[in-house]
């Protein structure tokens, strides 16, 4: 049972607010943008930063990339030379967030050894009607990119796709404005 006035829906994602004290053996961080990544290093553990954005004055050691596709490359390759005791800490939007998440379980990381700080409005959205994905804000309506229909983007997130479901909005227009 939950208590008044908090998120019921199970599927919603929850994010931290901060890291954990779970202990590592080595962390990597990986950001957006690096001034986001502050309130995560203040901790022991030695640390590794990738960003697409912004530096950080710390002594930390920082890798920054010129596009998310060099980033998640990189990543890749880190992950899979990770020792026991690695804990990834990913900052950003739910697009990427969530996209790092799967490259990092993909690689064999455990799902209690990622942790996820949400910051940003950018979220991403699945249509069940052509399975195109496509970013949205924090509107509750959309219309597909792929296909055109109206949709109303569902409160169920799911964590395998990485999105929000969004569903025909007008049931008398289910194929959009440019399909008979």
């Amino acid at each position: 049972m939950t208590a008044p006035g908090t998120d019921t829906i199970f599927s919603k994602p929850r994010y931290r607010t901060a890291a954990s004290p779970q202990p590592a053996r080595r962390r990597l961080l990986v950001a957006q943008d690096a001034a986001c990544a502050v309130p995560l290093l203040d901790h022991p553990a030695p640390a590794l930063l990738l960003s697409l954005g912004g530096e950080l004055a710390a002594d930390i050691q920082q890798e920054r990339f010129p596009s998310p596709a060099a980033l998640y490359l990189r990543l890749q390759l880190l992950l899979e030379q990770a020792e026991v005791g690695t804990r990834l800490y990913v900052i950003g939007d739910e697009t990427f967030v969530w996209h790092v998440y799967r490259l990092a379980r993909h690689a064999g990381l455990l799902g209690d050894e990622i942790e996820l700080i949400k910051s940003g409005a950018r979220r991403r959205l699945y249509c069940v009607h052509c399975a195109t994905f496509q970013d949205i804000g924090e509107e509750g309506e959309a219309n597909c990119s792929g296909c055109g229909v109206r949709l109303l983007v569902r409160e169920h997130f799911s964590q395998r796709l990485g999105a929000y479901m969004g569903v025909c909005l007008d049931p008398s227009r289910p194929y959009g404005e440019d399909r008979p």
